[in-house]
């Protein structure tokens, strides 16, 4: 057993600091090392550092959830009527279509007739 090229895992039961748990996960993020790597340096089973990692996850989400909502509520005025701005009599209506096309209107305008314009003008 002492050509074992595995690190012994320590018998004992080792108390490790939050900020500890946090650094050695850290380190086992690191896309150049593995779990089992990381666990042996440190002397613990790997299983243990993924427990710590969903623990860590756990309460990261337990406090976003927690956290103050950034909504601030918002009142906008009404919109402004756009009717009072247009003379009475004046029954134009201007469609502007991708590609700088534009067809112009009369209100009550055929409807069959404008859809078959538009559609000639986009090609279908």
């Amino acid at each position: 057993m002492a050509n074992s090229p595995h690190g012994v895992v320590a018998g004992t039961r080792q108390v490790w600091s939050p900020e500890q748990k946090r650094a050695i996960l850290a380190e086992s993020d690191d896309p150049g090392t593995t779990a089992s790597e990381v666990a042996r340096r440190h002397g613990l089973h790997s299983s243990l550092l993924f427990r710590w990692r969903r623990v860590l996850l756990a309460e990261q989400r337990t406090s976003a959830a927690a956290a103050p909502s950034t909504y601030i509520p918002l009142a906008l005025p009404p919109p402004a009527t756009a009717t009072a701005d247009v003379p009475a009599g004046s029954g134009l209506v201007e469609i502007e279509l991708a590609g700088g096309h534009r067809v112009r209107a009369a209100t009550g305008a055929d409807l069959t007739r404008l859809q078959g314009a538009i559609a000639a003008l986009l090609g279908r």
